[in-house]
Order: C-alpha cells, then sequence, then structure tokens
C-alpha cells in the first residue's frame, strides 16, 4: 500500500516521519516532477519542430533565399514535400532544417 491509498484509506491518520526521510521523499519528489518537465519540454519541441511555415519563409530560410522553382524542382524529386491546405503552399519546419543542415555539413 502506498502513501496515497494510506490517506485515501485512512484520512484521520497520524503517521512519525523521521526528518531525513522527509527530505528524501521531497527530493524524490522534485526528480519527479523534473524529470516531467523534461519530457513536456521535449514533446514541446517535436511539436514545434513539425510546425508549419509558409512557402515565403521557407524559401528565405534556405539558404538565403532559394528561388519558387527550386522549390517546385525540389517537390517534383521527393527532396521536399510541401503541405496543401486549399490553396496555400505550407512546408514542414523539421524538413526545411533538415536541408539546411545537410548543407552546413557540405
Amino acid at each position: 500500500m502506498d502513501l496515497m491509498e494510506l490517506a485515501r484509506d485512512y484520512p484521520e491518520m497520524t503517521v512519525s516521519i523521521r526528518l531525513c526521510d522527509l527530505l528524501e521523499a521531497n527530493e524524490a519528489l522534485v526528480r519527479k516532477v523534473r524529470a516531467e518537465e523534461e519530457k513536456e519540454t521535449a514533446r514541446q519541441m517535436v511539436v514545434y519542430k513539425d510546425t508549419l511555415i509558409a512557402k515565403e519563409e521557407a524559401r528565405v530560410r534556405l539558404l538565403g533565399g532559394v528561388d519558387p522553382s527550386t522549390l517546385w524542382r525540389w517537390e517534383k524529386r521527393g527532396y521536399l514535400r510541401p503541405v496543401r491546405i486549399g490553396v496555400k503552399v505550407f512546408y514542414r519546419r523539421s524538413d526545411i532544417d533538415t536541408i539546411i543542415k545537410r548543407n552546413e555539413t557540405k
């Protein structure tokens, strides 16, 4: 039985605990909360990477500015896949960042 079950089953129970045990439990709780915060931060970073950016912003970010025909050619070759919403064209930020990283290593 864990502490939460005890508290739920015996709400009037009094518990005596050594100070060092209380501090240890507190430190464990802080570690758990920090780990959960780190997971949430990592999840938000994934969401951020997969946000969509407009065609014009993608052009500017790519290699200091690429011609629209370059984006068209890349789409036809399957190098960069656009996301179309109605008549608007967007690109995944993660795809743009991948192309940028590839070119930085060359």
